[in-house]
Parts: structure tokens; sequence; C-alpha cells
């Protein structure tokens, strides 16, 4: 049995509910929406293990039927009560303490939760990172913004999705803003982006070329976009590899940047990627060799 946890709403859950539908798979959807508001799970166990038998609302379910689990939208953030946090929070430990294939457990998931501190963990991997500075300090962001003459960047410090933008003179007059909320800084790095996934031991990589600042909200900025699939010379397909399995990931979704001179950046690491829209654009087969790796039950 592969449990789905997180909200059939979501296009990504969606997909991958389809593809293994398609597989003839035994699935299981556990989310609190579907449940219905007395919503709970119940677990128990014995001598220091979890016991065989476990509660998940209405239905009981044998530890031993269970072969891996998917985690899609299942953030705290999204809980708006007491109550449904304390439900969120459950479903993460009931799955951290499955001995079977979690994708992605939640120590590995929220390794981009602090941006900064993932881009520590991903230099070790082989990857240059942009020179970056976080601070509330707006004599600092002027500082930076003169070393890096006037090609800066700016965007969240958190998981929580924000639109890249570049820092222009513009902004110079809201910079007061920042004493109450840190910013993150980065020099701009020229280059093609691209976007790779990993599946377990598989990789795919997409190219995008775009004249905006941020690819994904091209159109919105009345900017172009088109992508593609592409081969990533080996070497850079082991760093990608070794980063996420480094980072405790069956599946992710790694942003470099290729330089001219064929430097490769690495801007983060997302940990639950939505990478239908990359398959829309590509065709590449995300989602099935996702399917194989649930189906499988190890990474």
């Amino acid at each position: 049995m592969i449990l789905l946890m997180g909200p059939m709403a979501d296009p990504v859950l969606a997909n991958v509910c389809a593809r293994l539908a398609a597989r003839n798979a035994d699935l299981m959807l556990v989310h609190p929406e579907s449940e219905g508001d007395s919503w709970d799970i119940a677990w128990s166990t014995e001598g220091g293990a979890m016991a065989d038998r476990f509660r998940i609302g209405d239905r009981t379910i044998h530890l031993s039927d269970i072969d891996s689990v998917y985690l899609r939208s299942l953030g705290s953030r999204a809980a708006s009560t007491p109550g449904e946090r304390m439900v969120v929070t459950s479903l993460w430990e009931f799955a951290e303490s499955l001995p079977v294939l979690v994708v992605n457990r939640r120590q590995a998931s929220h390794t981009n939760m602090s941006k900064p501190y993932q881009l520590r963990l991903i230099a070790q991997y082989g990857f240059q990172v942009p020179k970056t500075l976080i601070t509330m300090v707006p004599e600092e962001a002027r500082r930076f913004y003169d070393d890096c003459q006037g090609r800066v960047i700016y965007k969240s410090i958190s998981a929580e999705r924000s639109i890249v933008k570049p820092l222009t003179p513009e902004d110079f007059s809201r910079l007061e803003q920042i004493r109450y909320c840190p910013v993150q800084l980065q020099e701009t790095i020229p280059g093609t982006d691209l976007r790779i996934h990993t599946v377990g031991g598989r990789l795919f990589a997409t190219e995008v070329l775009s004249d905006g600042a941020d690819y994904r909200y091209a159109e919105r900025e009345n900017k172009q976009r088109t992508m593609r699939a592409v081969e990533l010379e080996p070497d850079i397909q082991t760093r990608c590899l070794n980063l996420a399995t480094g980072l405790g990931l069956s599946l992710s979704g790694i942003d470099l940047r290729r330089t001219p001179d064929g430097a490769y950046y690495c801007f983060e690491v997302n940990t639950s990627p939505g990478f239908t829209f990359f398959e829309n654009y590509t065709g590449q087969r995300i989602g099935d060799a996702l399917a194989d790796l649930l189906c499988a039950g190890r990474a």
C-alpha cells in the first residue's frame, strides 16, 4: 500500500495519484480535509517500535501493508487553528516513525526552511554559491549593492515563496522597511537557468531561457520564457545526485545557473518540487519516475 498524504486539490499530488492508479497500485489518500471535522490519528509503540495496527480516521491499517509514503502540501503554514496544526504535526510524526520509504522525511524536507542554512550545505557538494547578505540594516544593503556594482537581487530567507526581483535605485527609499524584517540580498549571476529534478537515482534536467529575473513569473511581468529538456555532463549529474542524497531527499528540485564560462552556481534545493510545471513544457516523465519509486518502496 502507498500512502499519499496531502490534499487532492494539489495538482502534483493528483498527478502522482493518477500515475499510480494507472499501475493498479494499492493507494490510500490521507488528509484531514477528506475525513471531516472529527478526523484523528492514533498509533502506539511496542518494545520501542511502532505497533503493527494503527488508526487513521475510521480506518484501521496494518503497518506491514505500507510500502511507501508521499507527502505533499502538508505544511503547518496551511493550518489556521491549533487543532489543525496539531493534526499536521501528528501526520509528520506518524510518517517519520514508519520504517518505509518516505518522500520526503521531515528533517530532510526542512533544510530549505532557512535558505541561508541550506546554501551552506549546498557549498559542500562542489557547487558555487552566490555572494549573499542577510541584513536588517539599510546601510549594509547599500554597501552590498555598491560592492556588487549594482547587480543584486533580493528574495525571502525562509521557504515561503517569494518573487525574485532585482534591487534598483528606485528601491532605496524603501530600504528602511528592512529594519523590521531581514532581507536576503544576492549578487546577480549571469547565465542560463537549469532546474534539475532528482527522483531516487534518476535525473531530469530542464534548461530555462527567460529575460525575466524570476522565470516562474515571466508571464506576469510580460517577459519571455522557453524550456527544454537537456542532458547534463556526467560530472554535474553526479554532483546533483550526491547533493540530493546528502540532504536525505528521494525527490528534489535543484536550481542551478550555468555561467557563460561554464561554472555552475546552485541557488537552492526545493524539497517538495512542483514538477508538473516542468513536465507540461518538456514532456519529461518525472511523475512516472516518482510513481516507479513509490511502487518499488525504496530510494
